[in-house]
């Protein structure tokens, strides 16, 4: 016996978060302590509408530092998409020193919104 999802064509396309960018680096971007951070953009079929960058603030506290669109590609690193981040004097200054650590996540969100890991 056919269900009532049989009956109806498909009609949206099947939404599914996108992977996870490959090829994440941070490497010192100059002076004033900053850093460049670039990955692989991900294949055309992925479908990516930008990718989201994401630097540690504490435990557990991430904040969006970026949001960069696949135009970028090539700007800083033949190839790879990225950005450069320098030390937060301002807006909202840490107090941390500048030249520690940091971390950095990168998140591709798909044409249909959805962000992925």
């Amino acid at each position: 016996m056919p269900t009532p999802h049989d009956r109806f064509p498909k009609i949206l396309p099947s939404l599914r978060t996108p992977p996870a960018p490959a090829g994440l680096t941070a490497a010192p971007g100059g002076g004033s302590s900053e850093v460049m951070v670039t990955w692989d953009p991900l294949p055309a079929r992925a479908r990516i509408r930008s990718y989201r960058v994401y630097r540690q603030k504490g435990t557990g506290t991430w904040w969006l530092l970026a949001v960069v669109t696949p135009d970028a590609l090539g700007l800083l690193v033949a190839g790879k998409l990225g950005v450069v981040d320098a030390p937060d004097y301002w807006p909202w200054p840490s107090g941390a020193d500048a030249s520690a650590e940091r971390c950095y996540a990168v998140s591709a969100v798909s044409d249909d919104g959805l962000e992925g890991p």
